[in-house]
């Protein structure tokens, strides 16, 4: 104990970038400085309740590990604050104290340290309110950084639909949750990994396990280390380490959990669906004619599938469906089921179909057996069609089959309505007339969805509605639609930001999000005049949903916050405009926001349904836009890492039918450092906004969203954004500052034909002197360039291969 030696050398080896990265400029936390000697001895190890906790004061460092989780943090060190910076300690001594306790007692100055191990937490206290604990700790994109459910928020109801109440008689799910305590406007999405003041948690993919530091924690990345957070926990006399077990199943209420698998599917897709343009109404010719129009202007963009709903396979006289056998039978789609998948996969597309499991018409004759029945013996409809029992042995190789036909056919995408356990949670059903009733009828709804899924392969789509039951479809769905209907008006879309507000947290964590039948930014349409071209069923759908109609479409504005609220969260991009009559600007915005990208959500938590038993769709009927309350957030906050940069992208949404002037602290609302300055580009107005330091003042006009990229100010030339993508991140393959050249050189993926345009931020001092860009074998793209004011902007035409661009400048500092 008594050989020393220096400890600056032993912080240097241990934690080298902690002076770094943990600097006043760059984590708003005091500079560490380095002071002082340290004993040496043997590491202390207590191990309890999962935990194990190691001190080895020879190195002035202590490492905390969880059974299932290993490392949570590692190379921990005690500082003290003192005059804004950070004082790392003199020589320490560590003492098992009991069983569950370690304690650590500072030569210099004298104070003590504990800690105090229990089930799922860790406290820490300490004989000082200035000792800070600084740390590493792992997380890669197994460990997501996150905010976790705020109990001390506004509750909130998570529910799905009322249509299990309404069909079947069973009860509502309702799931309780809260708003975040703090800023419950704002919802926070990730794209890459990212570190933010304002997300404190972990949470682990694998484990199902969240990790929960206190809020006055920050949590950094790393810039040289990405898979490495730095940790700043102020202990102020105590402060926790918490950890949420089964986060999903048990605080969350979700009824499976497994990490999603995106190896097939690494971002949502784009799906066009028919049924709220066509519902029943659905012709071959509307296919083949939305599918030709969607091939050409929409698949160089990420489109993908062309979902066909309801109607395919209807008898003449009757709604019962049989799936494979009626194909046709009202003369719609002439060429059959087998011509119309190989059409849309020759336009270089994939077919999707929507279709009941649960139900099949065709064998109440021949196999009576074969159907859930009531105590009376009465066949039960789901669908206008009798339902199924999974437990028989017949019904599961009619299940292959189907979907064997199906798949032969060459549908890639299949929606599943009205998808649930219906033995569970259907009162009706006499469970007594099942094949099996010994098996839990769960467990028996998930054997069906795994045979579903070996007969279609991993590469097939699986979308499921649950009808208002809990998902237990987890881990064999690709995407789950927990909502209501969404139909052609602004208020029509509310049913899709509920279902984003309500189930943003599953996103890419447990399932893609499929918020709705499709986004119709369509132009305004007066009720008259869509009475003269659109299906009955499309002007009774709306004409009983909302008693202020006038008549269909959204406004610009309207347009632009629903394709924001998709683009942003990372959720399915769903499409059902009658897409050959949509206008070149509306088609615009589609085309600006596509495709769909890997973004994770991190407030993982519901804010709540407002479309439950509360709140039926009567009561939704006699409120207008104005007078209807719900949760939907003002402010979407995706934070950025990618090679176009680390930056903000933030939009701000205005519910309210008038003109609005919001100011926006940065360092409250969204996390960013207080003082720094930042850049903001309009996405949508495609201009420069202005340097701003710690907030902005912002006019959103009614309905409208304003999307602005925050990039932190470099003092040098920086791209600040782009015409292809909301996000800024799509299509910047790569993006670099070459100080030995002054230049700033980038490779962008651009569409053929399609202009290009790109944003560089130049400041003071700096003259732009060569511009080159090449694509291909060499080929010279030319660039027309303009420079306003402190922004440069750069455009071209679109090639075939990226372009790969060099802007060189010349420093004029006087």
């Amino acid at each position: 104990m008594k050989k020393i030696y220096n400890l600056a050398f032993a912080l240097h080896f241990v934690f080298p970038c902690i002076t770094l990265y943990i600097s006043q400029s760059q984590a708003q936390v005091p500079t560490l400085i380095t002071v002082g000697t340290q004993p040496l001895s043997t590491p202390v190890i207590v191990a309890y309740a999962g935990w194990t906790i190691t001190a080895d004061a020879t190195k002035g460092s202590i490492n905390i590990v969880y059974d299932s989780l290993g490392t949570l943090l590692q190379h921990l060190q005690l500082n003290i604050e003192n005059n804004q910076q950070l004082v790392s300690l003199k020589g320490w001594m560590a003492e098992k104290t009991s069983q569950h306790q370690l304690a650590i007692n500072v030569i210099q100055p004298a104070c003590a340290l504990l800690f105090d191990l229990n089930e799922h937490c860790i406290t820490i206290s300490s004989s000082s309110a200035k000792l800070v604990l600084t740390a590493q700790a792992p997380a890669s994109n197994d460990r997501i950084i996150a905010n976790v459910i705020d109990t001390k928020g506004s509750p909130v109801t998570w529910t799905g639909t009322t249509e299990v109440v309404e069909n079947f008689g069973g009860t509502e799910t309702r799931t309780p949750s809260y708003l975040a305590s703090k800023n419950p406007e704002v919802m926070t999405f990730t794209l890459g990994q990212v570190s933010s003041a304002n997300l404190h948690s972990l949470f682990d993919r694998d484990q199902d396990i969240a990790i929960v530091f206190s809020d006055q924690s920050l949590l950094q990345r790393n810039p040289q280390y990405p898979d490495l957070l730095i940790v700043t926990i102020p202990v102020a006399g105590n402060t926790v380490i918490r950890l949420l077990p089964d986060y999903y199943t048990h605080t969350l209420g979700l009824p499976f959990y497994s990490r999603f698998n995106d190896s097939e599917f690494p971002v949502a897709p784009v799906v066009w669906g028919s049924w709220t343009s066509y519902y029943r109404d659905t012709r071959e010719k509307d296919i083949v004619r939305n599918t030709d129009w969607l091939a050409a202007n929409l698949k160089p963009y990420g489109f993908k599938y062309v979902q066909i709903d309801d109607g395919y396979d209807n008898g003449k006289d009757s709604l019962q469906h049989a799936w494979i056998e009626n194909w046709d039978k009202r003369g719609l789609f002439p060429k059959g089921p087998k011509w119309m998948a190989n059409y849309i996969k020759s336009k270089g597309l994939h077919a999707g179909l929507w279709l009941v499991p649960n139900s099949y018409a065709g064998a109440v004759t021949t196999h009576p057996d074969w159907y859930l029945r009531d105590k009376n013996g009465k066949l039960i409809l789901d669908y206008d069609t009798p339902t199924l029992d999974f437990t028989h042995p017949g019904v599961q190789q009619w299940l292959r089959k189907l979907f064997a036909t199906l798949k032969g056919w060459g549908f890639e995408y299949f929606k599943f309505d009205g998808e649930f356990a219906l033995p569970k949670y259907a009162p009706v059903v006499d469970k007594t007339r099942q094949f099996d009733t010994t098996i839990d009828p769960v467990v028996s709804y998930r054997n069906r969805l795994q045979l579903i899924r070996e007969i279609v392969g991993s590469t097939t789509f699986l979308e499921g509605c649950p009808a208002g039951t809990p998902l237990n479809g987890i881990g064999f769905f690709n995407s789950y639609f927990n909502g209501a209907d969404v139909y052609n008006t602004w208020l029509g879309s509310y049913a899709l930001f509920n279902a984003i507000s309500a189930n943003a947290f599953l996103n890419h964590i447990a399932v893609y999000v499929m918020p709705g039948e499709g986004i119709d930014v369509s132009p305004f349409t007066s009720l008259a005049e869509a009475k003269k071209r659109m299906p009955a069923r499309y002007i009774y759908t709306a004409e009983t949903s909302e008693d202020s109609l006038k008549g269909f479409g959204v406004s610009m504005a309207e347009a632009r916050t629903l394709v924001s609220f998709v683009a942003l969260t990372g959720v399915v991009y769903p499409l059902t405009s009658i897409m050959p009559a949509l206008p070149e600007e509306r088609a615009g915005l589609l085309k600006m926001s596509m495709p769909t990208m890997p973004i994770l959500p991190a407030d993982l938590f519901s804010r709540g349904s407002d479309m439950s038993n509360n709140t039926p769709w009567e009561y939704f009927k006699h409120r207008t836009p104005d007078t209807y309350i719900h949760n939907y957030p003002e402010i979407l906050n995706l934070k950025v890492n990618a090679q176009s940069g680390i930056y903000d992208v933030v939009a701000f949404t205005n519910w309210r039918n008038e003109k609005i002037t919001r100011k926006i602290s940065f360092a409250d609302k969204l996390g960013l450092s207080s003082g720094a300055a930042y850049v903001a580009f309009d996405f949508w107005r495609q201009e420069f906004v202005g340097v701003f330091r710690d907030s902005l003042a912002l006019t959103v006009e009614a309905h409208d969203t304003r999307v602005l990229q925050l990039h932190p100010l470099l003092g040098k030339p920086q791209l600040i954004g782009n015409s292809r993508h909301i996000t800024g991140a799509f299509s910047v393959l790569s993006l670099q500052w070459n100080e030995k050249e002054n230049s700033l050189e980038g490779v962008s993926e651009t569409i053929p034909g399609e202009m290009y345009d790109l944003f560089v931020y130049v400041p003071d001092g700096f003259d732009t002197t060569t511009l080159t860009a090449i694509t291909g074998k060499n080929k010279i793209v030319q660039v027309k360039k303009e420079l306003t004011g402190n922004i440069l902007k750069l455009r071209f035409q679109g090639e075939q291969a990226p372009v790969k661009w060099q802007v060189r400048f010349n420093r004029n500092f006087k």
